[in-house]
């Protein structure tokens, strides 16, 4: 989880005014802070483009282009430009990650009762192997703007980068809008360019749960100038599964929840959906897999949180991700 610090909010310049905008969106809340003369995006906007994304990609709006595309009787959709940008994304990092981030995961994230559709219980192994057959993007076409289902059953969610995404449309819509120092966050997915007046950056702490008692702890302060940086946690949603702790993050190609050391993953890279995307895939490798996997992808910095054999929580980072740091 990623945190906002006071620090950024300052100002002491008689021309620049700090502008901040918030409420709720994706089922969590939206805080936007810019610095300008004057208002340049009321909140309004910010609604409206919401609205937009939600009404094209939110799996909780029955009226939802995604809801559409997921009834059984639908075979394929007609794509807006927003769901042709996440999709083509999703193809790109399904490939990049062999198949460990996939959107067609929806059957098993509501089996497992964390989506649209709770689950009372558990499943067995039986009801998983079923659920499995309708995952796999080889079961999506795209043609021109069309998406289509090679077969009934096939259901796609687009959680796991929807929300950088969205992150992104409101970051260039403030750069559209003349705006050049801003720092867009939407459920802790944040995005920044430039800095407040008399600042070296904008100030963005991490933290981690404490202990057995789950409470958030400060354990890194960034700062950034430009960029994007998510996180990817278990500690927010799980399960209990044979005496187990199982996070929300599930692996398509077994079924089940991943069993890894990590509690977060916080990454760093240009773009809120690069940065989304990948701190998903992320959370189904152990530590030092993560710090050499981003070792290998052009401007991505990461920042682990695990527990270690004896079940302390211990962190790890990638050296550019260090020069990050707050001095």
């Amino acid at each position: 989880m990623i945190g906002l610090l006071a620090a950024q909010a300052q100002t002491g310049s008689k021309e620049l005014n700090r502008i901040r905008l918030e409420g709720p969106a994706q089922g969590t809340q939206f805080h936007i802070t810019y610095f300008a003369p004057d208002s340049v995006v009321k909140r309004s906007e910010v609604d409206s483009i919401l609205r937009i994304i939600d009404l094209s990609m939110s799996v909780y709006r029955k009226d939802s282009k995604i809801s559409l595309f997921n009834q059984d009787t639908v075979q394929h959709i007609e794509m807006d430009k927003h769901m042709v940008h996440v999709i083509a994304a999703s193809f790109r990092y399904n490939k990049l990650s062999k198949g460990q981030f996939d959107i067609t995961i929806a059957p098993l994230v509501n089996l497992w009762g964390f989506g649209v559709k709770k689950s009372p219980v558990a499943p067995d192994s039986a009801t998983v192997y079923q659920a499995k057959q309708f995952v796999g993007m080889h079961n999506l076409k795209v043609r021109g703007n069309q998406l289509i289902k090679k077969k009934p059953g096939v259901k796609i969610d687009v959680n796991g980068i929807a929300q950088g995404y969205t992150v992104d449309v409101l970051a260039d819509y403030l750069k559209y809008k003349g705006l050049s120092d801003y720092m867009v966050e939407v459920g802790g997915e944040i995005r920044v360019s430039g800095t407040a007046p008399g600042q070296q950056g904008f100030s963005i702490g991490i933290v981690q749960p404490d202990g057995s008692k789950q409470e958030e702890t400060m354990t890194a302060v960034v700062q950034l100038r430009s960029g994007a940086l998510t996180t990817a946690g278990s500690f927010e949603k799980f399960i209990k599964y044979k005496d187990k702790r199982l996070g929300h993050h599930i692996d398509p190609i077994s079924g089940f929840p991943y069993t890894t050391s990590i509690l977060s993953v916080t990454v760093y890279a240009g773009t809120a959906i690069d940065a989304d995307a990948l701190d998903n895939y992320f959370m189904s490798m152990e530590p030092t897999e993560i710090i050499a996997k981003a070792k290998k992808l052009k401007d991505v910095e990461v920042f682990v949180i695990y527990k270690n054999k004896n079940q302390s929580i211990q962190t790890i980072y990638s050296d550019g991700f260090g020069k990050l740091f707050k001095n």
